[in-house]
């Protein structure tokens, strides 16, 4: 008899019937086999899943849906620890601060901790360079920023030009500012507005956006960036739910103004002119014309506005973003951004840098090459996606 297989007539039956008697008469044995093989199994299936939906082999990296899951959660905590430190340090250094400085350093404090977010999950998670969230360009950016800040301030002059004409606002002060002087109050001002912007876009459009659309390519760009795009102005809007005086509307409304800054980089591949155009936004709004902004009043107003019209329109204490004005404003400001991309890109299109990432690697060197750069969709699916790029690539 074979000490493993059982004796030679086993040998000649049907299939079925010898591993029921080798199970049967050597059951010891082939149970620890069949362990073995379930074992085998189970950590096959759980590789199948994780290669399939949560690492990119390819790319050396955490496919989109956990890179946005867990990047934002990481970016997140930085804030907090911002915010708790700028918090510690102004009721140190600072303590009987008014709440408009108190609320400006602890803003600061946010920005701070999430662009150090930003910056960690770009190097250890996403492995891709800062740059790549849309801060190429040289002159171009710089450009495009420039162009922002005018658009903004054209429709929120319209804005109040319309609340004027109906009979819907009143001028009734000038230079007002808060405990500590106008000066020190225009300062910061600018600098809460101005980091505002920078941490809010860098978040939202250029981490949040960018890794949706690159996770979706395998789709199409055009729906890989039509999804991307409704992803981050939802989130845009819910962020702002905790703003004071917030409401459905004010967050559907601030959805609709955040879709005017996800085409800003859509199309251009360059977050100046959304940052542009939002710290513009801002500050028209908030400081030279004194509209509340997003629920906040800053500290340094220029012309201090008492709005009376119909909070459907105006937004009511939570400013023009809550109200069909700022919705208006929002979609004229839509408008400029495509005429601008049609005259500085050439075209009005989903700008390539957008869908092809620069990855980092290790001892990864940056090369420009014309590619056709093959990317995986969140459940594995191939697409091509063809560019003249510049690419990152490993030694």
């Amino acid at each position: 008899m074979s000490p493993i297989y059982g004796d030679a007539p086993q040998y000649r039956r049907r299939p079925e019937e010898w591993r029921e008697s080798v199970y049967v008469e050597r059951g010891s044995v082939c149970d620890k086999c069949g362990h073995i093989y379930s074992y085998a199994v189970a950590v096959r299936t759980a590789f199948m899943i994780f290669s399939r939906y949560i690492w990119n082999a390819s790319e050396g990296r955490a496919r989109a849906p956990v890179r946005v899951a867990v990047g934002f959660v990481v970016i997140a905590l930085f804030a907090v620890v911002g915010t708790l430190v700028a918090e510690l340090a102004m009721s140190v250094f600072w303590p009987s601060s008014s709440f408009a400085y108190y609320l400006v350093g602890t803003t600061l404090g946010l920005g701070v901790g999430a662009v150090a977010g930003v910056g960690i999950v770009a190097r250890y998670l996403d492995r891709r360079p800062l740059t790549d969230y849309g801060f190429r360009g040289g002159r171009t950016w710089w450009r495009d920023l420039v162009v922002g800040l005018g658009l903004a301030t054209a429709v929120q002059t319209a804005v109040l030009g319309v609340e004027l004409a109906s009979g819907w606002a009143v001028i009734t002060e000038t230079l007002v500012a808060g405990p500590g002087g106008f000066v020190l109050a225009m300062v910061a001002s600018l600098a809460l507005f101005a980091v505002v912007a920078l941490y809010e876009e860098l978040v939202v459009r250029g981490f949040v956006l960018k890794n949706v659309a690159e996770g979706l390519a395998g789709y199409g760009a055009t729906v890989a960036v039509a999804i991307a795009v409704a992803v981050s102005s939802l989130l845009f809007g819910v962020v702002h739910v905790t703003n004071a005086g917030a409401s459905f509307v004010a967050v559907i409304g601030i959805a609709v103004i955040a879709i005017t800054l996800a085409v800003s980089y859509v199309v251009t591949g360059r977050l100046g002119l959304a940052i542009g155009f939002h710290a513009g936004w801002n500050l028209v709004m908030g400081v030279v014309f004194g509209h509340p902004v997003s629920g906040i009043e800053a500290p340094a107003r220029i012309l201090v506005v008492d709005t009376t019209g119909p909070a459907t329109w105006t937004g009511g204490a939570f400013g023009p973003e809550a109200g069909l004005l700022g919705v208006l404003a929002a979609l004229a400001g839509l408008v400029g951004v495509l005429v601008y991309a049609r005259l500085s890109e050439g075209r009005i299109g989903v700008h390539v840098d957008l869908l092809v990432p620069r990855l980092r690697g290790d001892g990864a060197t940056l090369n420009t090459v014309d590619v056709t750069t093959e990317s995986k969709d969140s459940t594995g699916a191939n697409s091509d996606v063809s560019s003249g790029a510049s690419t990152e690539s490993s030694k």
